[in-house]
């Protein structure tokens, strides 16, 4: 994904139109990018230092600064960089100003401080040569840095993702989000319900199958805290809508230093394509959840939910465990919000009220809050308010209060 600078748009209106790498910008790019690539394929083993210098060394015309930057910036993603093995930079860095400042107090007025007596003194004590000690120090400053590996990747799909990482940075100024999809299968909506729980994201779903849905999502810029962390959630949600055939994406952006109203819209015709991976169905803390549940040994056993759940004229519930009675044959479901505001949890417990088919429990976590108003934690039977992690005892307790 793109910074905030190395952002290329125009506005129009109260539009924010991304400049996608088209036509003469294109093979510009097409060209960059295979310099670019050919110098991090033979790099391996070096500074990253050294590397920025040699890529520095590619002429990139004054006007596109900004897209040698950016293609730049996508390569970095392509890269794999550590520190030399065996080397604790912190430590080396410890026992070198532990020894000089001792050293330093041992000098008397005529006498000058001797770096490498300090380094060679040091030597034998941590097992390393005095330039071994020296290249060690700072070995874990950013420039210092080795490039372990590099995933090599075709101009054409790097011109893809800059275009990608382009629109996820105009993105991350939104203050709401409003995705419709149409023209799928059920199982192929549900995938992607599943993926915008998986990424945690504040969001409602409404319409059918035979209509499409639209699904409408919290913005980052809409939220009273973790702007960043959910903005970037946010983000990596866009490559799943990508995968469908028909879609529109409608941005309400707060915009610039004086954060203006501002849209951007994203359609199949941008061109835009997704190289990730289909979401998983569920996050790691609910697969953590679910073993834990599983070794109390109780009579509820729990799965993953593949229901989507719809009143006529209102919107969507997608939990994302199911919860059945060994001995009665029982039904709970439970959705666990990702980050959540006081407002998103009453809708959805409004909802359930108004008729959902069987016994639900909304799971939210204390932490996970990014509105000002606080919840309560008995402010209502449908809601587990949990403070860390969700702990199946807590949930089971829940389950037997009317099993």
């Amino acid at each position: 994904m793109l910074t905030s600078d190395l952002l290329r748009v125009r506005r129009k209106g109260g539009r924010v139109l991304p400049r996608y790498l088209r036509g003469n910008d294109a093979e510009l790019a097409k060209t960059l990018a295979k310099d670019f690539v050919r110098i991090l394929g033979s790099a391996v083993g070096h500074s990253r230092d050294e590397i920025e210098a040699a890529l520095d060394a590619v002429p990139v015309p004054a006007d596109a600064r900004l897209v040698g930057d950016g293609l730049r910036k996508v390569l970095d993603g392509q890269c794999t960089w550590t520190v030399p093995a065996g080397v604790d930079p912190e430590e080396i860095r410890r026992e070198v100003f532990l020894a000089a400042a001792l050293a330093h107090r041992a000098l008397d007025v005529r006498s000058e401080f001797d770096r490498d007596a300090v380094l060679a003194e040091l030597a034998p004590r941590l097992g390393k040569t005095p330039a071994e000690i020296d290249a060690a120090l700072y070995a874990d400053l950013r420039e210092n840095e080795r490039l372990e590996a590099f995933r090599p990747i075709g101009p054409d799909a790097l011109l893809e993702r800059y275009d990608l990482g382009l629109a996820q940075a105009v993105l991350l100024k939104a203050t709401r989000v409003t995705i419709r999809v149409a023209d799928e299968g059920p199982d192929r909506y549900r995938r992607l319900f599943r993926a915008a729980r998986f990424h945690g994201l504040i969001h409602v779903v409404e319409g059918s199958p035979a209509e499409g849905y639209t699904i409408t999502l919290d913005g980052p810029w809409s939220l009273f805290d973790a702007v960043q962390k959910y903005g970037l959630r946010l983000a990596m949600f866009l490559p799943q809508v990508l995968a469908f055939r028909s879609f529109h994406v409608r941005a309400e952006l707060a915009w610039g230093k004086a954060k203006t109203r501002a849209v951007l819209e994203i359609a199949p015709e941008d061109g835009l394509v997704s190289h990730v991976a289909e979401a998983p169905s569920t996050g790691p803390d609910l697969d953590v959840f679910k073993q834990a549940f599983e070794r109390l040994g109780s009579e509820w056993v729990v799965t993953d939910n593949d229901h989507v759940f719809a009143l006529p004229g209102e919107i969507a519930c997608v939990p994302d465990l199911v919860f059945r009675s060994e001995t009665t044959g029982e039904e709970v479901f439970l959705e666990a919000f990702g980050f959540w505001s006081r407002q998103a949890v009453w809708q959805r417990v409004e909802l359930v009220r108004k008729g959902f088919p069987a016994r639900f429990l909304l799971a939210v976590g204390k932490q996970l809050r990014v509105s000002e108003e606080v919840l309560g934690e008995d402010e209502a039977g449908e809601i587990y308010v949990y403070r860390a992690t969700m702990s199946p005892r807590a949930v089971l307790e829940r389950l037997r209060r009317k099993g």
